[in-house]
């Protein structure tokens, strides 16, 4: 999913060469100064660049696109952070948690959301897919969401969260179900340790459908489209939590079941 722009050979490598960076941040769990601080800056046209360039790296060594996630689909998270608008990364099959074990010695300095998931059984596509579109589309679940920024701090902007493709880590679901409830009035309930959150799908977008309508038409801006079976992850619903060995992270949905991640 590159971006189509042209752009000349010394910007391109440019790209690549941040990509790179990353990548290598996240195999060696060594984090990097941000790119926004850096004396070239990033520009919201690199950051999305960028992360193309990286899902490029990734697809070249044979890893498998397992679908999308959100960020900052919450207009609370976003007010209280100073980000104007959501943004999105890929997910891949390595991300997905197996046996519900999560691998701290992997990851950097992870947290974990708790999230309204989506399953895709009908190809999305084109600018003006609505949430209604999306719920006659596919079925639903919650999610454990672990994001893990790829910088030697937590001192970074929107701009270095979509490099890094929204900080995309790990992620484990639910069995997906069909639901009659609007996704936006679903409820969800995260355990972890001795925090317990609540929230609802509206904190999504207004719905967790709507984030993946949104989801759909920027795919389409890029010339792709989110085709059957691929997941998407909707935005945190509550705030996060740190992950530290031991913990075990349990969310739960009265018509979607329950999620559970432990970590090792």
């Amino acid at each position: 999913m590159s971006d189509p722009e042209e752009t000349d050979e010394g910007t391109r490598e440019w790209f690549s060469a941040a990509a790179r960076e990353l990548d290598q941040a996240e195999r060696s769990r060594q984090g990097i100064a941000p790119l926004s601080r850096r004396p070239a800056g990033l520009t919201p046209t690199d950051a999305w660049r960028i992360a193309a360039a990286r899902d490029d790296l990734r697809a070249q060594r044979g890893e498998v696109r397992t679908g999308f996630k959100l960020g900052w689909t919450s207009e609370v998270m976003r007010r209280s952070l100073g980000v104007s608008e959501p943004n999105f990364g890929s997910l891949w099959a390595y991300m997905n948690v197996q046996e519900g074990l999560l691998d701290l010695q992997r990851l950097i300095h992870p947290k974990a959301e708790p999230e309204f998931a989506f399953r895709a059984e009908a190809t999305l596509a084109g600018p003006g897919v609505t949430a209604l579109d999306v719920t006659t589309a596919g079925r639903w679940a919650v999610a454990v969401e672990v994001v893990d920024p790829r910088w030697e701090s937590r001192d970074f902007d929107w701009l270095d969260n979509t490099a890094d493709g929204s900080s995309a880590a790990a992620y484990a679901v639910s069995a997906f179900r069909p639901t009659a409830v609007p996704p936006e009035r679903l409820t969800l309930t995260m355990q972890a340790g001795d925090v317990e959150c609540r929230g609802a799908g509206r904190e999504a977008m207004g719905s967790p459908a709507e984030a993946v309508a949104y989801l759909v038409r920027e795919l389409h801006a890029r010339g792709a489209a989110l085709e059957p079976g691929m997941v998407v992850l909707t935005g945190g619903i509550t705030a996060p939590v740190d992950l530290v060995p031991g913990l075990e992270i349990r969310v739960s949905c009265p018509e979607l079941g329950t999620c559970r991640v432990r970590c090792t």
